[in-house]
């Protein structure tokens, strides 16, 4: 029997919007802050550091995404590359990553609600993560619909913070390290890279999107260098109006940045838009890790998965691992803290990112004597068939987990 399609609804501008809007999420609003305290005045270094990292592996998704354009995303290019028994093992690891993420991001979105109203966070984090599982269950393209809409408020509000900031823009405080030098710089890195993860969750929409061997690389790429001109520039007008240690004690950083600028009103209307920032990145961690779910029951001979391979209902999505991914995500959201999930869920990217990297290498190295027509991506500049990007993009993630664990042992998260 043939695998079950999901209906392709996407186009490319509803792809670039789903990965602008997968990496500027509620990590730009959450960690500015404490990413400022390790890096100083050049936390924009910090941001470039972590961006080249994401791209270079970006890269990688890129190529596997044009080679199969398949809604399993990472747990499909590990299985290609290197088998479906290390696919089924590196699949707990993703899920975690995004079931854990969600949960986090709904308290951070519990955080800033109740600066308006007086509810109980608990109620928040269920309320919050039901209702962007409905947003997925009616369908991807009223999912993209609300995805646009709060990637636009989201960048409006990020467009506010550099408006208001551009008077104060200065070199010279940009050059300045602080007393953790370099060290700081590439703690700040592995850090911020929790910003950068969304484009793992843009390629589980391929098989919903438009001839995606095309759409989706370019995506892919876009959606990192667009990130990443964004998130430089809040670096930049961050670290202006505010000293770097007044910045990493606030408790809402770019909303600080805003009322020393605007006022109380601009303030609070920051945290308005910090809640469609962190609600959208809600909707696409459990969008994607259903899709995950999904791909991985598809693929499996356990008859107790193939009930979340049911596509249905009038948004003819896979409603059960939908179900399934929001209730796990409920109950850490009602236990769970921000920063230490943060924190976790960045080991578990690196390692998933790292072996997709590995996979590329091996599959390409068992493809280097074949003759076959290159995908519509095809990473460039290699030695015999391997791909150096994606060799300096092992290393990297390499030396950027290894400074996530210094950053978990120096107490820095």
């Amino acid at each position: 029997m043939g695998k079950k399609e999901l209906k392709r609804n996407l186009g490319f501008w509803d792809v670039l919007m789903f990965g602008v809007g997968g990496i500027v999420g509620a990590g730009i609003y959450a960690i500015i802050g404490k990413a400022a305290g390790l890096s100083g005045n050049m936390l924009w270094l910090s941001f470039v550091i972590a961006a080249t990292v994401a791209l270079l592996t970006g890269l990688s998704y890129a190529e596997f995404v044009s080679r199969y354009p398949d809604s399993g995303g990472s747990f499909e290019y590990i299985k290609q590359g290197l088998g479906e028994k290390t696919a089924f093992i590196m699949s707990v690891f993703m899920a975690f990553t995004g079931i854990v993420a969600a949960a986090a991001i709904s308290i951070s979105f519990a955080d800033y609600l109740s600066r308006l109203v007086n509810i109980p966070s608990w109620i928040i984090v269920i309320v919050i993560i039901a209702f962007m599982a409905f947003f997925n269950i009616i369908g991807t393209k009223y999912s993209s619909y609300y995805n646009s809409f709060a990637t636009i408020i989201t960048l409006t509000g990020l467009a506010a913070v550099v408006v208001v900031s551009i008077p104060e823009f200065r070199l010279e405080p940009l050059l300045q390290t602080n007393e953790n030098g370099w060290t700081g710089l590439l703690a700040g890195g592995a850090l911020i890279f929790f910003s950068y993860i969304g484009f793992e969750d843009l390629v589980k929409m391929a098989e919903e999107t438009k001839n995606p061997k095309v759409n989706m690389p370019k995506a892919v790429i876009m959606s990192g260098i667009l990130v990443l001109i964004i998130y430089v520039l809040i670096a930049v007008s961050a670290v202006n109006v505010l000293d770097w240690n007044e910045l990493s004690n606030s408790n809402g950083p770019l909303a600080a940045v805003i009322e020393t600028k605007l006022g109380t009103w601009g303030a609070t209307s920051l945290v308005i838009i910090a809640l469609f920032a962190t609600s959208k990145t809600i909707l696409s961690n459990i969008l994607g890790t259903s899709r995950l779910l999904y791909d991985v029951a598809r693929d499996s001979n356990k008859s107790w998965l193939k009930k979340f391979t049911t596509i249905s209902g009038i948004g003819n999505a896979p409603n059960f691992a939908i179900i399934a991914i929001s209730i796990v995500a409920i109950g850490f959201g009602l236990i769970g803290n921000l920063k230490i999930v943060a924190s976790l869920s960045n080991i578990f990217i690196f390692i998933v990112f790292g072996m997709v990297n590995v996979a590329l290498l091996n599959l390409r190295h068992k493809k280097r004597k074949e003759t076959d027509k290159k995908p519509p991506f095809y990473i460039r500049l290699n030695i015999n068939n391997i791909p150096v990007p994606t060799v300096l993009a092992l290393i990297a993630i390499l030396i950027l987990f290894g400074f996530n664990i210094y950053n978990l042992m120096q107490g820095n998260l």
